[in-house]
């Protein structure tokens, strides 16, 4: 979930959050990243506070996975075409990560990141 896109392999496992069923408690950084991306209130209960076992299509439906895919290797396809892409759009790592740190503040805070300035050479 960390990640800025997740792909997920429909034909087999699930996303499952067992820390309810095993009585142990989120770590603070962790749930500051499960509030961030798990977006819905539902979600994040049924994902957190249930237990609940989610696959590929159910994840993609809660907008927890950005897409879900046949096999491994039919996700390592769309993966690979997803980095080329973004590759592709040459942006200013620097800047690509201040924008992402300004859309987690709770996570940064939790981490202890700040966000720095960066000036335009445009």
């Amino acid at each position: 979930m960390a990640h800025d896109y997740v792909l997920m392999r429909s034909d087999r496992g699930v996303l499952y959050m067992p820390e309810v069923d095993l009585g142990i408690t989120l770590p603070d950084y962790f749930a500051a990243v499960a509030r961030a991306k798990i977006g819905s209130a539902a979600a994040a209960r049924d994902v957190l506070l249930r237990g609940l076992k989610v696959r590929a299509a159910e994840a993609v439906e809660m907008g927890i996975v950005h897409s879900a895919h046949d096999s491994a290797e039919s996700t390592i396809e769309a993966a690979m075409r997803l980095g080329e892409e973004l590759a592709g759009r040459k942006w200013v790592g620097d800047v690509y990560a201040e924008i992402r740190k300004s859309l987690y503040p709770q996570v940064c805070g939790v981490l202890g990141l700040t966000l720095k300035p960066i000036i335009s050479k445009i």
